[in-house]
């Protein structure tokens, strides 16, 4: 007997008893069960992954905070024996360790939590005693001039600090909980900025190798001209933050002895890196040095009610042809290329 066309195209899954479907049904349920199988693969993958990151993100936190009562432990016995406190261990018992806990407790979010502000006030007056130090075996900054290993270790620890000043900076904000505590660790981290960044400061490193001492204190004013370090982008937070004054007088008197510290902080480091006339770093951020110029102009000249918000003793700095026609030709040759480009 011939068969209908209906069977003509179907097969028995489990022999003749069995319903039959159609070749193509079986093919498409085949292959959703396939694609629910890799789903499933996936879904267990990913979920094996976000428990180990949040693991791992929870075990850091608990290390991190207990490295820093330990830290809080060591640095109250460093105030009762200066003796102690040379440069390598300030960069290996006491930075290493406060960078660490630091960032995965606070800055990683870019935020300062009440609980650091002890430890940070407490870990940039022990570097600025070192850095003030004219014995070399205590200078924080001799590192800077030792061998290759010293030499990196110091270089990655001081961006780090430009990088976490630069977040306390944005931070210092009138409406914070503890708007005087941190208006003083502001001003503690601006002089340590000021400082660590001005090579003059350097007591005795000038003297005993000038060259090298040159070199460093160049190669982290370029840190402070490119993004990454955050602190264009930070100055601007903080200036946003300050009242707007239309009185010239006035805008001088209304802040306090430490909010013009850190006014007058933010813009010398805001201006470092114009200061530095020759860029003649080899590697290949050749060209970082126009970046400066750039955020100058991106982030603090773009800035609403700039002139009222700012001492008028500042205002000549801002304003210096040194500072503004590297900015204008850095804007100009921008335009020029996007021209260039729409053309």
């Amino acid at each position: 007997m011939d068969e209908t066309p209906s069977r003509k195209h179907q097969v028995s899954l489990r022999g003749a008893s069995a319903r039959e479907i159609s070749r193509d049904a079986l093919l498409q349920k085949v292959s959703h069960e396939r694609e629910l199988r890799n789903y499933a693969r996936r879904a267990t993958a990913s979920a094996i992954f976000i428990q180990r990151v949040w693991r791992r993100f929870i075990v850091t936190k608990k290390v991190a905070a207990e490295l820093q009562l330990e830290w809080e432990a060591e640095a109250a016995l460093v105030k009762n024996d200066l003796t102690i406190m040379s440069g390598s261990w300030i960069s290996t018992r006491v930075l290493r360790p406060f960078l660490f806990f630091v960032h995965c407790l606070s800055t990683r979010h870019h935020k300062i939590r009440d609980a650091d502000i002890p430890c940070l006030h407490t870990c940039f007056k022990l570097l600025l005693e070192s850095i003030n130090s004219t014995d070399l075996g205590n200078n924080f900054c001799a590192l800077a001039l030792g061998t290759p290993e010293e030499r990196r270790t110091w270089t990655y620890q001081s961006q780090k600090l430009v990088s976490l000043c630069s977040v306390i900076l944005a931070n210092c904000d009138k409406s914070h909980q503890r708007a005087q505590d941190i208006l003083v660790l502001t001003s503690l981290a601006m002089r340590l900025l000021v400082v660590l960044t001005d090579q003059k400061c350097w007591k005795s490193i000038t003297n005993n190798s000038p060259k090298d001492a040159d070199v460093a204190w160049k190669d982290l004013v370029r840190f402070m001209a490119i993004p990454k370090s955050g602190l264009y982008l930070s100055i601007r937070r903080y200036i946003n933050n300050l009242d707007i004054h239309f009185c010239p007088q006035t805008s001088t008197l209304a802040q306090t002895d430490d909010r013009f510290l850190i006014t007058a902080s933010a813009i010398t480091l805001a201006l470092r890196p114009f200061n530095v006339t020759n860029f003649d770093f080899i590697g290949p951020d050749v060209v970082d040095i126009n970046s400066a110029p750039a955020q100058y102009y991106l982030f603090l000249l773009t800035i609403p009610w700039l002139t009222q918000r700012l001492p008028a003793v500042l205002l000549p700095a801002l304003k210096h042809k040194s500072i503004l026609s590297p900015c204008f030709q850095t804007l100009l040759v921008r335009i020029i290329e996007i021209r260039a480009k729409s053309c």
